[in-house]
């Protein structure tokens, strides 16, 4: 498997698309509700490379035999006194491909970058008690707090999310 850092979206945007149809339609929490119509993806992905060109945020992918199996985000503050944290935003991983360790290399991925780029805190939401918030617990992520019917899931029910966070050490290697 292979992580890449994208800088433009390029040759991966119709695999970024159908990744996001893919996750939203088989229930994954990442901001949107089935069904999610190519249209809506495209313009979210259009507005992730606005934050890309922007050194706002980067998009990591991981592949395997050129097939993109997820991606991650990591969005950086603009806010002077929020320079030392970044937020990861955004895990996906095609509904094939879950359950093989994609998730833990795209994290371990952005926890390397975020190390890299001198940051200390990252910080993340989920859904609680879904497949991820077990990830980021299993992963070192802290649990800072629960906020009740945060979100909306596919069947209609409001759910709570789970807010998590990770201190690190900048330029550390991480495993």
């Amino acid at each position: 498997m292979e992580l890449l850092q994208l800088e433009k979206l390029g040759t991966y945007e119709d695999e970024l698309i159908n990744l996001l149809c893919d996750c939203v339609d088989t229930g994954a929490s990442v901001g949107f509700l089935p069904p999610m119509s190519e249209l809506e993806a495209r313009f979210y992905w259009t507005s992730v490379q606005e934050a890309v060109d922007a050194n706002a945020s980067l998009i990591l992918i991981a592949k395997e035999e050129n097939v993109l199996l997820g991606s991650v985000q990591l969005s950086f503050s603009s806010k002077t006194n929020a320079q030392h944290r970044c937020e990861v935003e955004k895990l996906m991983v095609l509904s094939t491909a879950r359950g093989t360790g994609v998730a833990t290399m795209l994290l371990q991925g952005v926890e390397n970058v975020a190390a890299s780029w001198h940051k200390q805190l990252i910080t993340l939401d989920t859904r609680t008690d879904d497949a991820a918030y077990h990830l980021y617990q299993k992963m070192g992520y802290i649990e800072a707090g629960v906020v009740p019917n945060f979100v909306k899931s596919a069947s209609g029910n409001l759910e709570n999310t789970s807010i998590f966070y990770k201190e690190i050490t900048p330029s550390q290697e991480l495993i």
